[in-house]
């Protein structure tokens, strides 16, 4: 049975949602924000949550013999990924209203990203996005793009990209709901073969993004980098754009710029984003008897109205439900 993925929101929403448990297929649903970050299986990841409200992520995966199958509904987010694998990664949206920023540039379909061996992305969702990703334990002599320890965004055909699609989503259903045809001898083998040969086709027909050929992004994403590891080393420190600007070696312009070209937001906002996202996993973990305004206090939040309502905008609920929330179930504390 082939699912169609035409890209209205029931079509998106359903293959997730009808895909159950069985021998092969894991299904993961109903995970809250603070614990999404556990189910990222292809690498070290760190999700930073840019709209929490009404949050309905879920994940579906299958191991096989020589490839590991992955199918998730993500949130708006921004997603600092260390992708690693023994032979390469290609992940694609399973429909056509989908769309992520990567490493700067925009993918949209039929868009594909390629990961060989170990590679860092930056990519940012402004919106839930439906995304299959695809681990293959080898791809010696394929004779696909790309060179070692690299990530890149290569365009296939649309019709290449769709059938793609198919074949996962085809792949998903069976071992989902029909275990016993999936464990008959040499389906796993035949199943694995069709996925290869789908993958092979969009890559002979695909090509560099010409974005990422335009653009020369490097400069900016060593930049928010640095930055990154700047603010981590200064936790809970006051930070002022001209003063970080300085210790990196850069304009507050060119941090500036460089942030919305990697990050899709303004310096500012991204900042703010953070230090909540702070100050929600402080709550949290709920250790400290640290009242609600020392933690907003100690991330530079010193308007305690402004505070509440950024923080409900972001995340659907007071800092005060989420502390409660943390104290009176353990299970939610990270």
């Amino acid at each position: 049975m082939t699912i169609a993925t035409d890209g209205s929101d029931d079509r998106r929403v359903s293959l997730l949602d009808e895909l159950v448990e069985s021998n092969f297929v894991k299904v993961s649903r109903s995970l809250d924000v603070d614990r999404f970050r556990s189910i990222e299986g292809l690498g070290d990841a760190r999700s930073i949550p840019i709209d929490a409200k009404a949050f309905n992520a879920s994940f579906a995966s299958l191991k096989l013999k020589s490839c590991s199958v992955h199918l998730q509904r993500t949130f708006p987010r921004i997603l600092q990924m260390r992708y690693s694998t023994t032979g390469a990664i290609v992940g694609l949206t399973m429909d056509d209203a989908a769309s992520l920023i990567i490493d700067g540039v925009e993918a949209r379909s039929p868009t594909l990203l390629l990961v060989k061996g170990t590679a860092k992305c930056e990519i940012v969702e402004q919106q839930a996005n439906l995304v299959a990703l695809v681990n293959f334990a080898s791809i010696d002599d394929r004779g696909w793009p790309g060179d070692a320890d690299s990530a890149q965004l290569i365009v296939t055909s649309p019709d290449r990209c769709q059938a793609l699609r198919a074949t996962v989503a085809d792949v998903l259903t069976l071992a989902s709901h029909s275990p016993d045809t999936f464990a008959q001898p040499n389906v796993i083998e035949h199943v694995e073969e069709s996925i290869l040969q789908a993958f092979d086709l969009a890559m002979a027909a695909a090509s560099p993004t010409p974005e990422a050929k335009r653009l020369s992004l490097s400069h900016y994403l060593a930049l928010v980098r640095k930055l990154d590891e700047f603010v981590a080393a200064n936790a809970g420190k006051t930070l002022y754009s001209a003063d970080v600007a300085r210790q990196l070696g850069a304009s507050v312009r060119t941090l500036h710029n460089a942030v919305v070209a990697i990050r899709g937001m303004s310096m500012h906002r991204y900042m703010r984003l953070r230090r909540l996202w702070n100050v929600r996993q402080q709550l949290v973990r709920a250790d400290a008897p640290q009242s609600i305004k020392a933690v907003a206090l100690v991330n530079g939040f010193w308007h305690m109205g402004e505070f509440s309502s950024l923080y409900r905008e972001l995340f659907g609920e007071t800092p005060q439900q989420t502390l409660s929330a943390a104290r009176n179930n353990p299970d939610r504390q990270s």
